[in-house]
């Protein structure tokens, strides 16, 4: 009997160790998608000729339209954290997972064509946009991270980062109101 190899298929990921920039990224992506939802909303404010008394209906439709929450899971193994997201119908290839020391983004698009059938569509919600942030329990080390596709769930695993140990001679030189906290230290601080 030949053995049966499971290939399963890696997902992008951007990984950002800096704070600061991770925030930046995370604070464009989420701008652009409130971009994309305020747009879809007044274009379906325009259709109803500009009828004004639905903006929370128009909102919240473009909102289930343009962003799903899919389900999902988190647990820690003693290692990494380990983030299980549903991603059913998704390929791979247009997933991004963004990992930051304090949270992952996933993203993705796919997209859902009707082939002629438009004229006699009565609501589709194939084709969905993907945004959701996890905040973390512990914190990580982005260059820890793996993610992958298998059956329709996103698993990404992020590696826990290490504390440091506190440097002695570092210790010795702090005063005492400079203590180091948690056995970290920066030096010039």
């Amino acid at each position: 009997m030949t053995p049966r190899i499971s290939i399963r298929p890696h997902v992008s990921i951007r990984k950002i160790t800096d704070p600061e920039e991770a925030s930046a990224a995370i604070n464009a992506d989420t701008d652009q998608h409130l971009q994309d939802i305020r747009q879809r909303a007044f274009d379906y404010f325009q259709r109803r000729g500009q009828t004004v008394g639905n903006d929370w209906e128009d909102w919240l439709r473009a909102e289930r339209e343009l962003l799903w929450k899919p389900p999902a899971e988190m647990f820690e193994n003693g290692r990494a954290i380990v983030l299980r997201v549903a991603v059913p119908g998704f390929d791979p290839r247009f997933i991004q997972v963004t990992a930051s020391p304090h949270l992952l983004l996933i993203e993705g698009c796919e997209t859902h064509y009707h082939q002629g059938l438009e004229s006699r569509l009565h609501f589709c919600e194939f084709g969905q946009h993907l945004f959701r942030v996890f905040d973390l329990p512990a914190r990580i080390d982005p260059n820890a991270v793996s993610a992958s596709v298998d059956k329709g769930i996103l698993e990404v695993v992020a590696g826990i980062a290490r504390r440091r140990k506190a440097d002695p001679e570092a210790e010795a030189q702090c005063a005492p109101d400079q203590a180091p906290a948690g056995g970290i230290h920066v030096a010039g601080e």
